[in-house]
């Protein structure tokens, strides 16, 4: 237990690289003010307002974000996920509310524990219509969330508008939707052969800018847990597949020290390797780049990251040492907030709570637009009826959402599916900031060719460090 904190690396590497394309179309944001869900909502608000569903009263509608927040190992994990659905909930209930009623939002912690998770999951059966912007790293056992009973007394289950999914089970949930989809398929009982379908987009921005046969390298894998193994294993073999050889492949832990990292730079300078990658959180690929500076690396063309490295410290801890970085995104940076409306939204409403977003929170309330677009798409469906908001519609609403955007915030994506966009923002660290390099204009994602590798393999077997 002590060491499942770090999966949020390897969890956000699979989920950023969902994303593919390569032949530089970008796709713009809307930098217009959005029209919110709530305003743009038909509901009828004549009608008398019943109870029509758990979670459901006259006059509110209650929700609730599970996250890993307080816990002895990373104290406050994801309480950004916590403040930016209450920021979410506030700017709704300003902007009107949902079906006619103001949104109430409560704040669960799994606390790294799958027994946490699933009591939280439990409590929010009995009290809210539906979880939205899940940031649990261990959701494990989804009984409860599959069969959980409505207000009829049928096992609906629990609709989950998940920001992290770790765990196969979740995963492959039928009542849990991802907002930034992964890439394994699904039915999968966690373990054997799976197929990926991984994206190609930063992968062919590094062959085309340096040569199709220019880069072999040192790969990094997070050893703690299968799962972390597991989530690695198909990037780091969609990168050889289209010829990034591998020149070594190291296993450590997300808990290393910098002199871990020697073997590891060693390597790079007996290869003379021009890429390089690691797994873990931003610290392991801060440790890395720290020795290697101290042993002097100099070969090395391309060092790669994904969200897990958007993450000041990666830059502020580093002391020029992460000069170069790459980064690579599937939502606008926060950098962008002054060319999208709606991410001015989310930095206007934290900040009425004392507080600032972080990349956690960016994606946690496009959660929260996720059940809005459900709700509104539920009303429309039934002639405006606030009292149609039960469980069962909602789910069959979001099953329905294949053209999800977030107002610009994020690409396009088929929520319903969940099948994650061909788009992506490429950054890189330059000085004190992370810069955009792919593409460079502010509020626009890089969807070329929409170009994939797929793969099947046993992700565990795989694993060689």
């Amino acid at each position: 237990m002590r060491l499942r904190w770090l999966a949020i690396g390897t969890a956000m590497l699979v989920v950023v690289t969902a994303c593919s394309g390569k032949t530089v179309k970008t796709e713009s944001s809307n930098t217009t003010p959005p029209t919110t869900a709530a305003t743009a909502s038909k509901a009828d608000c004549t009608k008398p307002l019943t109870s029509p569903e758990v979670g459901v009263s006259p006059t509110t509608i209650t929700v609730t974000v599970v996250a890993d927040t307080d816990n002895p190992i990373k104290p406050g994990l994801f309480t950004g996920s916590w403040n930016a659905v209450k920021a979410w909930g506030d700017y709704m209930n300003a902007n009107g509310g949902l079906a006619c009623r103001k949104i109430v939002v409560k704040q669960a912690n799994s606390a790294l524990s799958a027994t946490e998770a699933k009591n939280a999951i439990a409590a929010a059966c009995t009290d809210s219509l539906a979880l939205v912007g899940t940031t649990a790293l261990f959701v494990e056992d989804t009984s409860t969330l599959n069969t959980c009973k409505d207000k009829a007394g049928q096992p609906t289950g629990l609709p989950d508008l998940a920001e992290l999914q770790t765990e196969a089970a979740q995963q492959c949930s039928p009542v849990s939707f991802p907002v930034l989809p992964g890439t394994g398929s699904c039915p999968y009982s966690g373990t054997g052969p799976r197929t990926f379908i991984v994206g190609r987009a930063q992968y062919d921005y590094y062959l085309n800018k340096y040569g199709a046969s220019a880069l072999h390298g040192v790969f990094v894998i997070p050893k703690d847990l299968p799962s972390t193994i597991a989530a690695t294993m198909p990037i780091f073999r969609a990168e050889n597949k289209l010829g990034i050889v591998s020149d070594a492949e190291f296993g450590e832990s997300g808990t290393a020290t910098q002199p871990s990292y020697t073997q590891v730079v060693q390597a790079m300078k007996a290869h003379n390797s021009t890429y390089a990658r690691n797994g873990t959180d931003y610290s392991g690929t801060l440790l890395m780049r720290k020795e290697a500076q101290a042993q002097g690396v100099t070969t090395v063309k391309v060092w790669d990251c994904s969200v897990q490295c958007y993450d000041k410290r990666l830059i502020t801890d580093a002391a020029g040492a992460t000069e170069g970085q790459y980064v690579w995104l599937n939502i606008l940076p926060l950098e962008d907030r002054a060319a999208n409306q709606e991410l001015q939204n989310l930095f206007t409403y934290e900040a009425k709570n004392g507080n600032v977003p972080d990349g956690f929170g960016e994606v946690a309330w496009l959660a929260g637009e996720v059940f809005a677009r459900a709700v509104n798409d539920t009303l429309a469906a039934h002639g405006g009826d606030p009292n149609s908001i039960t469980r069962a519609n909602l789910l069959t609403a979001v099953k329905g959402i294949h053209d999800f955007t977030g107002n610009g915030m994020a690409p396009t994506i088929d929520i319903g599916a969940k099948k994650g966009s061909p788009c992506l923002v490429g950054l890189q660290v330059q000085g004190t900031s992370f810069v955009r390099v792919d593409p460079t204009e502010p509020g626009k994602f890089d969807c070329d060719g929409n170009k994939t590798v797929a793969l099947t393999i046993d992700p565990v077997k795989e694993y060689h460090g």
